[in-house]
Formats: C-alpha cells, structure tokens, sequence
C-alpha cells in the first residue's frame, strides 16, 4: 500500500462492493442470516473508508456517499435485529416451537419479504452500480479527489491517531450505567477498528491483530449491553400471550449485562495501555 491515499481509496471500496454483490444473493434468499450480516458489515465498512479517508476527498462527494450509505444500512436493520435474537434465543432445529418464537419467526418472513424486494429494486441498486461507476472511471482522483500526494500510510498515521483520540475522549467521561453512552462508544470503537483493518497493509501486522482482536472482544460486550436495554423496549410491541416468556428472556439478559459491566472498566483499562499499531509511521 505504498501509493497515494487517493489510488488505494477505489480499490477499498470496489473490493467492498464485490462483497456486496456476493452477500444480496444470500440475503435475498433469506436462508442464511449471514447475507444480511454481510451486506451490513461492507456497508459500514465502506462508511468508515468514506471517514478514514476523508482528507483526501472532495467534501461534497464524500458527504453524499455517506449519507447513501447510510440509508442502504437502514433497510437491513430490522431483519438483522430479528435475525440476532432468534439466533441466540432460540434453537432452529426444535419443532416445538414457544408462542414467542412463532410470533417472531412470522415477524421474520414479512421482513424477509420486505427486504427481498427492497435488495431487488432500483433504490438499492442504483446507487451501488453508480458508485462502482465512479470508482472505476480512471479520473476519479481529478473528480473527487484531493491532496493527491498524500501516501496511506501519512493518512494512517493522522486519521487512526485521530480516532483513538476520539474513542479515548469518550472512555476517559464514560458512565457505564448510561446506556445511550455506552452505545456511542462502541460505534467510535467499531469505527476505529473498521480503520485498522482497511490500513491493514501498512500498520504493524502482530500489533495490529492484537488491537483488532481487543476492539471486537470490547464491541462484542457493549453489543450484549446494548442487546438487553433495547430489550426492555420491545416487550411493548409484542402482544401478550408472548410477554411472559419475553420477561424471562429479557431478565437473563439483563443479568448478562450487569455482569459484564461490572468488568468493563478493567477491560477499558487493559485497552487503553495496548500498544497503537500505527504508532512507527510517519507523519509528514
């Protein structure tokens, strides 16, 4: 990845798109959550690449393609949300299926169907095929980018040390018993981590795999903390035939979570003394 910050830019993002190509035919199947899971994670990938790179891109188009971003990620929300709780609820080769599970699992097919038509309709598709357009087009850089000259690996050392700076910030204030905190730090966290694996090529390869690895394993605890709050609110849409067994669920999540915030400053601390991966390049 020795080249201009401007040259790898498309080649990121075209690799994205590929993924993305892949994953719809998954996720329109419906047969294995891992489509959405996918087409969500180059979403946000691409999303983090459009902010990891933004010194060298024009405002405008940057700030354009985030916001289409954006919105393609809403469409896979809901099926993943469901997809996610029916996963780690419940048992997909049972055939005694519980009234809440049936309930959910009927939920999941008008999703399914919904977002089948949505991954096949031009709102989802055009805008993919006009991006890989872009990025194909050999004056892309004249169009949309700017300060041309600037390596990768100056571009990893400013925006990772930037993003560090960021998640650190709100680590340094965070109150583990606000929720909404607790949230916000872990997308800065996700952010960071999308980062360091987009500048793979030029970052430290041990330290790097290191930081990564600890990032997940602290995504991974905040998403368990965030999974059982936003459980407490779903109980008001579900009807009731459901809720009793909804509240035995949600109280073992909750459970989860208060254990798990209980170790989270120790595991905060042990992340803040990791050795930065970005740390031997320059920055001129």
């Amino acid at each position: 990845m020795k080249q201009s910050a401007c040259q790898e830019f498309p080649l990121l993002l075209l690799t994205e798109l590929a993924q993305i190509k892949r994953w719809r035919k998954t996720a329109i199947l419906a047969e294995d959550p891992e489509g959405v899971h996918q087409l969500r994670v180059s979403l946000r990938r691409m999303r983090s690449a459009f902010d990891i790179f933004k010194p060298v891109l024009q405002p405008d188009y940057r700030q354009r393609w985030q916001k289409e971003l954006k919105t393609l990620a809403r469409f896979l929300d809901e099926a993943r949300d469901l997809d996610v709780f029916l996963l780690t609820h419940f048992n997909e080769n049972k055939t005694d299926a519980s009234v809440l599970e049936s309930h959910l699992r009927k939920q999941k097919k008008r999703s399914d169907k919904k977002l089948c038509r949505l991954l096949q309709s031009k709102q989802f598709n055009k805008p993919r095929r006009q991006l890989k357009k872009q990025l194909k087009n050999k004056h892309w850089s004249r169009k949309h980018g700017r300060h041309c000259s600037m390596l990768t690996t100056t571009l990893a050392a400013r925006q990772l040390q930037q993003h560090y700076e960021q998640v650190q910030k709100q680590l340094s204030a965070l109150d583990i018993n606000n929720e909404a905190a607790l949230h916000r730090s872990r997308i800065r966290i996700k952010q960071l981590r999308y980062g360091c694996e987009l500048l793979a090529p030029v970052l430290k390869h041990k330290t790097n795999a290191s930081f990564i690895t600890a990032m997940k394993a602290l995504q991974d605890d905040l998403g368990l903390i965030h999974d059982a709050y936003v459980q407490q609110l779903m109980q008001h849409d579900l009807p009731p035939p459901t809720q009793d067994e909804f509240r035995t669920i949600a109280h073992k999540s909750q459970a989860n979570s208060d254990q798990l915030k209980a170790t989270l400053a120790g595991k905060l601390k042990c992340f803040s003394a990791l050795p930065l991966p970005w740390h031997s390049l320059k920055q001129d």
